[in-house]
């Protein structure tokens, strides 16, 4: 399903967004960092990069050598690599598939953990030509598009690097993942876009509403 994005919010330090505003700087981490980066689960996810969830049905086993059944009333695991390779740009979207109705948008106050001040780009094929562009010009393979949320206490399946587990769908996000082998940050520069954005301290994002025209 094709989903329509309104606006893009980019939180953070005001130093952070600063730069981003008026120098179009772009600071892609490392999938192993939000792995293992510890702020009560706010950038930091232990189950980034998880390749697969296993939750069991409760059973019975047997250990060799011992003649007795063990029961079990549910069994969650996890599969991932070692390490997992690529870095990732994270964005907040307005959207359809965030807010079927986008005058119903609302600010997780879960949100203003991020930092001090949010940004709000406005011009979307701009700001997206921009990015592919310079990742091209570095030779970077990447891809794009919306964050998925999954009940990791549920589901028995394959995980892809678009799902997080469900606590994590108030930051609605959409992300660029870059498939970089380097194990490093990524930062690139795409040129102002004071043209196209606007600076808001983050709790001003609290009462912030799409009026009829922006839709």
């Amino acid at each position: 399903m094709e989903h329509t994005i309104k606006l893009f919010l980019k939180l953070g330090s005001e130093e952070n967004i600063l730069d981003l505003f008026e120098n179009g700087t772009i600071y892609m981490n490392t999938i192993e960092y939000f792995r293992k980066v510890e702020d009560q689960e706010l950038r930091g996810d232990k189950y980034e990069g998880v390749s697969r969830v296993i939750n069991s049905l409760p059973g019975t086993f047997k250990i060799p050598g011992i003649d007795r059944e063990f029961n079990y009333i549910k069994i969650h695991l996890t599969e991932a690599h070692k390490e997992v390779i690529g870095n990732i740009y994270s964005l907040y979207a307005i959207s359809s598939k965030g807010f079927p109705n986008p005058l119903d948008f609302a600010f997780d106050k879960n949100n203003l953990r991020f930092g001090t001040h949010c940004l709000v780009i406005k011009d979307l094929p701009l700001f997206f030509k921009k990015i592919e562009k310079e990742l091209k010009n570095n030779n970077y393979k990447f891809r794009h598009g919306f964050v998925d949320y999954y009940n990791k206490d549920e589901v028995n399946r394959k995980i892809t690097l678009f799902e997080k587990p469900l606590e994590f769908e108030y930051q609605k996000e959409f992300r660029f993942y870059v498939e970089d082998y380097g194990m490093k940050p990524i930062k690139i520069q795409i040129g102002s876009i004071e043209k196209y954005a606007e600076i808001f301290k983050i709790e001003d994002i609290l009462e912030f509403k799409l009026v009829p025209n922006e839709i």
